[in-house]
């Protein structure tokens, strides 16, 4: 069980709880987190070649600022240079053409 103390955990706990009251459930994240851990279910995620559906649905619902990829980067120190160079790509380039085409 994750430290609900620790920031990272706190601030990822507040994006799972803001995403549902706006009706998204990100139950995918919740398992693997459930799983791996926070740091290392978030890192898995982000490297990962694929853009996840739930980074298109916080797009869609304007809360990118609560996706995966903003905690890797307001909790930097806690993640991979790979991981950082990964999240700050996706909020940096996947612009609306490319969300629209899913």
């Amino acid at each position: 069980m994750p430290n609900r103390t620790d920031p990272l955990e706190a601030w990822i706990d507040e994006s799972i709880r803001r995403s549902g009251s706006r009706g998204y459930h990100p139950q995918v994240f919740i398992g693997l987190r459930d799983r791996l851990g926070t740091v290392s279910a978030i890192e898995q995620l982000v490297r990962s070649g694929d853009i996840q559906s739930g980074f298109y649905r916080l797009r869609q619902l304007g809360m990118l600022e609560w996706s995966i990829e903003s905690a890797v980067r307001q909790f930097p120190d806690r993640f991979t240079p790979e991981a950082l160079a990964c999240a700050d790509f996706r909020l940096n380039h996947v612009d609306d053409s490319v969300l629209r085409s899913r």
